[in-house]
């Protein structure tokens, strides 16, 4: 009987699939800046795995060759070179550490500026109007309904008063007077819910969580 027009929302909410673009698209630019520094580490890993490889070879023909002078001092000198190899990529490996940290440091206020302007498309959508518009409509609805209950009622108080009046007919027909009761004519509404919208409800809903306790009556339209 009372619906709700979500055709302005339906139309928002179709607007929100390129909500988040240029966020999207600052995200992407630092991708592909990490990516280069990933890159470079995994080159850095690759060498020294190889280095390992090569030191421990070189350790064992030198000491096949250690009784040959001229090849020990080569080899000597081929571990030196790998040892010296080995610490300028441990120092490199620590230094991309912190260019990983830089790169955040560059993007982070980016993120954080595009992220918020993006993120003021959610304003578009006024809850707090929606929610005040909604129960005012159900509830003027409902007095619009009972008024009107009311009013067809009314035309027939004087006669039924005469009834109501005289108490040797009401003492031998007693639910007449509760038929004609005032209560008689509100409208049925069963109190099992406290409030017509709780507030913790349209927090939920406002993060995004549809409420458990909030389910679609039986027979709506889908």
């Amino acid at each position: 009987m009372l619906k709700i027009d979500r055709s302005a929302v339906d139309s928002a909410i179709e607007t929100l699939d390129t909500m988040f673009t240029a966020t999207q698209e600052v995200l992407a630019d630092y991708e592909t800046e990490k990516q280069v520094l990933v890159k470079r580490g995994e080159d850095f890993s690759k060498r020294v795995a190889e280095l390992q490889e090569e030191h421990t070879q070189l350790l064992l023909d030198r000491e096949i060759s250690k009784d040959n002078t001229g090849d020990y001092i080569y080899l000597s000198k081929q571990l030196t070179s790998t040892d010296e190899e080995m610490k300028i990529i441990l120092s490199l490996q620590e230094q991309l550490k912190e260019d990983f940290t830089a790169l955040k440091m560059k993007y982070a206020p980016i993120i954080q500026a595009t992220y918020r302007k993006d993120l003021s498309a959610k304003n578009q959508l006024p809850v707090n109007e929606m929610v005040e518009h909604a129960r005012y409509e159900l509830v003027k609805a409902i007095y619009d309904f009972a008024s009107e209950v009311r009013k067809q009622q009314s035309p027939l108080l004087p006669a039924i008063g005469e009834f109501l009046d005289d108490k040797e007919v009401m003492e031998v027909n007693r639910n007449f007077e509760r038929v004609f009761e005032y209560d008689q004519t509100n409208l049925p509404y069963s109190e099992f819910n406290k409030t017509v919208i709780h507030r913790l409800d349209i927090f939920s809903a406002c993060s995004g969580n549809m409420p458990t306790n909030i389910t679609k009556p039986k027979g709506s339209a889908e």
